[in-house]
């Protein structure tokens, strides 16, 4: 038998050129620093001003009323505990007094939204027309 040496068969090189692969990496550099800021470019947004009505005397209100709902769903106005059924009516005798009076509602993270939308209707029928909402974490009192 015959024996057949490799020295005469073909050799493949795989070495990959290097002068190639940091022009590849150039380029792809290159293509990053190109399209990053166009991807991060601010869209313009048009301000429009505010104006008050002119029909509204005083567009803010002129005293406020703290209405706090407690985790334990009881509720406290300006400091002072009522009930459900007693809320509204103190509500009207305060604003009989100060017809221009706002409501801050603080209530807990965890307070049905349904009952918040229905609070805040009735406080509308009562005649209260400057609300605000503030919902407060579980550390704060």
């Amino acid at each position: 038998m015959k024996r057949v040496s490799q020295r005469h068969l073909p050799v493949y090189v795989s070495q990959v050129s290097l002068a190639a692969l940091l022009d590849l990496v150039l380029i792809l550099l290159l293509a990053v620093i190109l399209v990053v800021p166009l991807l991060r470019r601010e869209k313009v947004i048009e301000k429009v001003p505010v104006t008050p009505d002119p029909g509204i005397k005083n567009p803010m209100p002129t005293a406020k009323v703290d209405l706090r709902i407690q985790p334990d769903q009881s509720i406290l106005l300006d400091g002072k505990k009522v009930t459900g059924e007693q809320l509204l009516p103190e509500l009207k005798k305060i604003l009989s007094t100060k017809p221009d009076c706002g409501v801050l509602v603080h209530m807990p993270a965890n307070f049905a939204a349904g009952s918040l939308a229905r609070l805040m209707e009735e406080m509308h029928r009562v005649g209260v027309k400057h609300t605000a909402v503030e919902v407060l974490d579980g550390s704060q009192p």
